[in-house]
């Protein structure tokens, strides 16, 4: 089985369905550890976008109560892109839950740039 991690632009973002607020990942690392924070919190929706634009469906393990070993969320690659035009209202929205103001001029032209700019606001 193919490891989906290695196929991953980092830094990613993790967009919830039921939140504003944009989940910024650096690395695998990161990864790893919001998928065993999440680990049986994503639902259907929730998603990570890397710097190419390149989406992954997040779905959550499936409940194994004869297995002592914790499973992880998987990553299926979507097949359409994220554009920076799909991208720029949830950015907007992370600056909005974040306390940011003046979002209106928020803009940017590559998805890479979009994640950058979350990267700012988070600091």
């Amino acid at each position: 089985m193919k490891n989906i991690i290695n196929d991953i632009h980092w830094p990613a973002i993790i967009k919830l369905v039921n939140s504003d607020e944009l989940l910024l990942l650096e690395s695998p690392r990161d990864w790893l550890e919001i998928a065993c924070l999440y680990q049986h919190s994503f639902q259907e929706g929730d998603c990570l976008a890397d710097s190419d634009g390149q989406q992954y469906r997040i779905s959550a393990p499936e409940a194994q109560q004869d297995s002592p070993v914790a499973h992880l969320p998987s990553l299926s690659p979507q097949s359409f892109p994220l554009t920076p035009l799909e991208l720029l209202p949830w950015v907007k929205a992370h600056a909005l839950a974040a306390g940011q103001c003046c979002i209106a001029k928020l803009g940017f032209t590559t998805v890479a740039q979009g994640i950058e700019l979350v990267r700012s606001l988070d600091s």
